[in-house]
C-alpha cells in the first residue's frame, strides 16, 4: 500500500538519498538541498551519481534531480513524488536549482533577500513531504535580470542572468550556476573616446587628428569632439565606430548571453549638424536620434553576424532615443535583437501603475505602443525587455514615500508587470539605485522577485507568509506596526502625523520583548524599528518644506537623518540591510538633494499641480515650466517636466509660434525634446539655470526662493 508521506529525515537520521551529476547546476542543486537539509536537520543526506538499488540502504526515499526535454516551460521546474522517489525535473538545468530551493521551501525554509537576516531555516528533527506532491512552476518572465547580489544570491532569488564573468574563477561558478551573462550600459561615449582591438592590445584614446571631418558639426559647422557622437553621415567614420563597438564587444564581453550599447546617458544627444547629417533623416524635430542610433546598432549586429556571434545584441528606449524611428527599419526583422524599454521619467509608479489614467501613464502608453506597432510592422523576431525603477532613490528620493522604500506599492508593481507581460514582453530588469538595501525588511523586494514568476501571486498571503516567518512570535505586533506607518506616511505633512510616527516607536519594545529568546529576530526588528525613526524625520522634513517653510528646521532635520544612519552604519552595513555603497547614497546624496531643494519644494509641488490641471494661458506657461524644469533637475528628472508640459500645450498654436520665434526655426509638434530646447534657449536668456545652479552649490537658499518667487510672478 503506497504512503502518504515520504520521509527524509527521522529523528536527525538520513532516510533519503540524492541523485544527481557530479558537476554542473545539478551537482549545484543536490549540494544545496544536502547543505541546507544539514542546517535544519543535523542529518548530512548522502548524494551519489547513479540510480542505484543500493542508495536505498539508509532509506526508500530517493531525490532525483534529472532534465526532461519538455519538462516544462523556459527555465521552470516539474516538483513531484513518483512513490518513493522525489523527482525535480527541468527543460534546463537551472531550472533543478530553482526546485531544490522550492523543495526547501516546502520543508520550511524561505529565502526572503540576503543571509543572515534574509534566509529562514527551521530547526526539527523529522522532515516529510506528502506524497501527492505535485508541483509545477514556469515564469511569467523568460529572461530576469538581476541588479544586486552574488551570483549564488541571484539564483536563489529566481533571477536567471548575471552580470558577465570577471575572471576564470567566476566564470566557472557562472558555469556550475547555469546562469546566463549579461553586459549592458552608456557605451557610446567610451566609444568615442577610445579604440578597441581583438589581437590583445590594450584600448588607448582615440586621437582625430586627420581625422577631423569624422567629429559632429554644431550649427556653425565648427567640428569638435562632443564623445555623444560622431558624423555618421562620414562613411569612413561610420564603418570605424561601428568596427569599434564590435571590437569592444569580443574584448570585454564576448561570452555574454546579451549585451545592450546604449547612447549617452542625456535626453538630447548632440547630434552632427552638417549639411549631409541634418538632412538624410528629415522628419522633425532633427533631435530625435533613434533612426541614427538604429542604423547604427543595425550596423553592428550585422558585423557581429558576420563574426559569428549571434547572441542577443539589444538597444533601448530611453531618453535621447525614446520615440521610435521614422525611417530605419530594423536589421533582419530584429533577429537575434532585443528591445530595452526604458519609461524613466515615469518616476518609478510614484503616479501609480502603468495603466492608470495620469498624465505620464497616458504618455507612456503612447508611447510604447508607437514602439510595439513599429515592431510588429516588421514581424519583428527578437525579445522585449522591462527596464524599470521601482526602487530607484534618484528619482524617489525627494518623496518621503519613496525614500522610505514604500513606493512601489507592491499592488503597483503587480499591475504593471502584468501590463508589460500581455503586450509581449519576455524580459525584466528594475533598475534601483541604492541597488543593495534591503531596509527595513526584504518583503517588498521578495514580491517582485515572486512576481517574476507568478503575476496571480495572492499578495495577501504572501505578506502574511513573510510576516509569520521572518518575524516569528513578534509578527502580528511588527505587522500592525508597519500597517501603521505606512497609512501615515501617505498622508499629508502635519505634525499631529509627525509626533503619531515617533509615538509608533515604542511599539518596538513590546516586539522586541516577545522575540527576545531569538538574536536574529531582535535584529530584524531593531531594523524596523530604526526604519520607523527614519520615517518619521522623513515625515517632518516634508513637513517643514510644505507646511511650515521653516528652512532651518527642515536642513536640522535633515542633518538628523543623515545621522541616525551614519550612527547606525555598523549595524546597518554588516546585518546586510544596506551596503557601504547604499549608505552613502541615502544619508549623503539623497539628504543632500532635499536639502537644496527645501526652499522651493512647496513652490514646485505648487506649479506641478498647475502645469498638469490647469491650461496656463501664454506667456506664462514658459516660465512656469522653466520653474519646473529647473526644481525637476532635482526632483525627478527633466524630461518629466517637459513631457507634463508637453501634454498640457501640444496643440496650442499661440505656443508653437512662440516656440518657432524663440528657436528660429519651425516648430510642426511640440514633443518633449523641443519643449526643452525652448526652456533651454529661456534659461540662456535669463541665465535661470545658472544663477540656481551657483546658489545650490553655495548654499544661498533664501536667494534661491527669491528668485523663484520672482519667476514665478
Amino acid at each position: 500500500m503506497p504512503t502518504s508521506e515520504v520521509t527524509l529525515v527521522l529523528n536527525q537520521e538520513p532516510r533519503a538519498t540524492i541523485i544527481a551529476p557530479s558537476d554542473g547546476p545539478l551537482a549545484y542543486a543536490a549540494s544545496e538541498l544536502q547543505r541546507y537539509v544539514e542546517k535544519i536537520s543535523n542529518a548530512k543526506l548522502p548524494i551519489t551519481t547513479e540510480v542505484r538499488t543500493d542508495t536505498k540502504a539508509i532509506g526508500p526515499t530517493r531525490i532525483i534531480f534529472r532534465i526532461g526535454s519538455s519538462a516544462v516551460k523556459h527555465d521552470g521546474f516539474h516538483l513531484h513524488v513518483e512513490g518513493d522517489d522525489i523527482i525535480v525535473e527541468a527543460s534546463e538545468a537551472r531550472g533543478c536549482i530553482y526546485g531544490a530551493y522550492a523543495l526547501l521551501e516546502l520543508l520550511g525554509c524561505r529565502f526572503y533577500g540576503p543571509a543572515p537576516i534574509g534566509v529562514i531555516v527551521p530547526k526539527v528533527k523529522t522532515l516529510k513531504l506528502q506524497a501527492v506532491l505535485n508541483l509545477i512552476r514556469e515564469p511569467a518572465f523568460m529572461n530576469r535580470i538581476p541588479s544586486s547580489g552574488t551570483p549564488e544570491e541571484q539564483v536563489q532569488w529566481g533571477f536567471n542572468f548575471t552580470g558577465v564573468a570577471s575572471s576564470e574563477e567566476s566564470k566557472r561558478l557562472i558555469d556550475r550556476l547555469g546562469l546566463k551573462q549579461f553586459r549592458w550600459g552608456h557605451i557610446w561615449p567610451i566609444l568615442i573616446g577610445m579604440r578597441f582591438f581583438q589581437d590583445g592590445r590594450k584600448p588607448e584614446k582615440m586621437d582625430y587628428t586627420g581625422h577631423e571631418d569624422w567629429l559632429p558639426a554644431n550649427e556653425d559647422g565648427v567640428r569638435s569632439q562632443t564623445n555623444q557622437s560622431l558624423c555618421l553621415s562620414n562613411q569612413y567614420a561610420f564603418d570605424w565606430f561601428t568596427n569599434n563597438a564590435v571590437n569592444w564587444m569580443f574584448t570585454n564581453c564576448q561570452n555574454a548571453d546579451y549585451v545592450s550599447i546604449w547612447s549617452a546617458d542625456t535626453i538630447r544627444l548632440e547630434l552632427c549638424r552638417c549639411r549631409e547629417c541634418f538632412s538624410k533623416f528629415r522628419t522633425p524635430p532633427y533631435k530625435s536620434a533613434t533612426d541614427w542610433y538604429l542604423l547604427t546598432q543595425n550596423a553592428i549586429r550585422k558585423k557581429l553576424d558576420e563574426q559569428g556571434w549571434y547572441n542577443s545584441f539589444g538597444w533601448i528606449s530611453y531618453h535621447g532615443s525614446e520615440d521610435p524611428p521614422n525611417h530605419v527599419r530594423l536589421y533582419e526583422k530584429g533577429r537575434n535583437m532585443d528591445f530595452l524599454y526604458a519609461p524613466r521619467p515615469r518616476g518609478g509608479t510614484q503616479h501609480g501603475p502603468l495603466n492608470n489614467e495620469h498624465p505620464l501613464s497616458f504618455k507612456y502608453r503612447q508611447n510604447l505602443k508607437a514602439w510595439l506597432d513599429y515592431l510588429d510592422a516588421q514581424d519583428y523576431k527578437g525579445t522585449l525587455t522591462v527596464f524599470e525603477y521601482y526602487y530607484d532613490l534618484i528619482l524617489l528620493g525627494y518623496l518621503a514615500e519613496g525614500r522610505t522604500f514604500l513606493i512601489p506599492k507592491q499592488g503597483a508593481i503587480q499591475e504593471d508587470m502584468r501590463f508589460y507581460h500581455q503586450r509581449g514582453f519576455d524580459g525584466f530588469f528594475d533598475c534601483n539605485p541604492p541597488s543593495d538595501a534591503w531596509f527595513p525588511d526584504p518583503l517588498s523586494r521578495w514580491i517582485y522577485h515572486l512576481l517574476m514568476w507568478d503575476l496571480d501571486l495572492d499578495l495577501k498571503s504572501s505578506q502574511d507568509d513573510f510576516f509569520k516567518h521572518y518575524y516569528g512570535p513578534a509578527a502580528d505586533a511588527v505587522k500592525e506596526s508597519r500597517e501603521a506607518v505606512e497609512k501615515l506616511m501617505f498622508e499629508e505633512p502635519s505634525q499631529k502625523v509627525v509626533d503619531e510616527l515617533h509615538s509608533l516607536e515604542a511599539r518596538f519594545d513590546i516586539a522586541s520583548s516577545i522575540a527576545s529568546g531569538d538574536k536574529i529576530f531582535v535584529t530584524r526588528i531593531e531594523g524596523m524599528r530604526l526604519w520607523v525613526q527614519y520615517c518619521a524625520l522623513c515625515k517632518d522634513s516634508e513637513f517643514h518644506a510644505k507646511v511650515t517653510h521653516d528652512f532651518e528646521k527642515g536642513r536640522a532635520t535633515e542633518q538628523a537623518i543623515r545621522k541616525l544612519l551614519n550612527d547606525n552604519k555598523d549595524f546597518l552595513i554588516n546585518n546586510r540591510f544596506m551596503s557601504g555603497e547604499d549608505l552613502k547614497l541615502i544619508a549623503g546624496d539623497v539628504v543632500e538633494r532635499n536639502i537644496v531643494i527645501l526652499p522651493y519644494e512647496h513652490q514646485a509641488e505648487k506649479v506641478e499641480k498647475l502645469i498638469l490641471w490647469e491650461n496656463i494661458p501664454a506667456p506664462y506657461v514658459w516660465e512656469f515650466a522653466l520653474l519646473m524644469v529647473v526644481t525637476a533637475n532635482w526632483r525627478n528628472g527633466d524630461a518629466s517636466a517637459g513631457l507634463i508640459l508637453e501634454n498640457v500645450v501640444k496643440d496650442n498654436q499661440e505656443l508653437r509660434d512662440e516656440a518657432k520665434e524663440i528657436l528660429g526655426r519651425e516648430v510642426d509638434h511640440l514633443s518633449a525634446s523641443t519643449m526643452l530646447d525652448v526652456l533651454e534657449a529661456l534659461s540662456k536668456k535669463y541665465r535661470t539655470f545658472e544663477a540656481l545652479d551657483y546658489y545650490a552649490r553655495t548654499g544661498s537658499s533664501h536667494k534661491m526662493d527669491e528668485l523663484l518667487d520672482q519667476l514665478s510672478r
